[in-house]
């Protein structure tokens, strides 16, 4: 094989029975903090993580968020190309109805019974759950709360298993729903 050292300026000849030529390669300075901002997940190369690699490669954990190419991982073109049609055809499924639709079931907290440990917001893939004040009318603090924001929530559960005071339930499959669909099938 013949190149050229560019670096020395110099021709450079090299017996090979193959060369694979193939640059390192990063992600983009400031992809970390937009990850954070929009809640997508990344590996710790600091390449954007997709939801499944097998079910949903171009979906991210934040709804309406879909990645393809090198934001991802190294590709070649074809497979690039491919990923982006795919998050492209994503986003004309989206956009092609007239009104967006989600799933029913989201998480609700009982504030009245929160004791405010925080399991739930530390465990949401979402990001769905804030901690919360409650105040009374003079603006004086009650007590601490979890509070889920319904846009984020996908109804996943995970809050549902960890809490501790059992304060958190999914709308449609309250613990006393699941009760009674359990009875009625004996």
């Amino acid at each position: 094989m013949r190149g050229a050292d560019t670096l020395a300026g110099v021709p450079v000849t090299i017996e090979a029975d193959m060369v694979v030529l193939a640059a390192a390669m990063r992600p983009s300075d400031g992809v970390l903090e937009l990850a954070q901002k929009l809640k997508i997940g990344y590996d710790e190369f600091g390449f954007l993580s997709e939801s499944h690699p097998k079910l949903r490669p171009v979906e991210t954990n934040t709804a309406g968020v879909y990645i393809c190419g090198a934001c991802q991982a190294p590709k070649d073109i074809p497979e690039a190309v491919a990923q982006a049609s795919a998050a492209a055809g994503k986003v004309l499924v989206m956009f092609g109805k007239g009104e967006l639709t989600r799933e029913p079931e989201i998480a609700q907290v009982d504030e009245q019974t929160c004791a405010a440990c925080y399991a739930c917001v530390r465990t949401c893939p979402y990001s769905a759950i804030d901690k919360a004040e409650i105040r009374d009318r003079k603006g004086n603090l009650i007590k601490y709360t979890a509070r889920i924001n319904p846009g984020l929530c996908m109804g996943c559960g995970t809050c549902v298993a960890v809490c501790p005071s059992k304060s958190v339930d999914l709308e449609g499959f309250s613990e006393q729903q699941v009760y009674e669909m359990v009875k009625n099938l004996i």
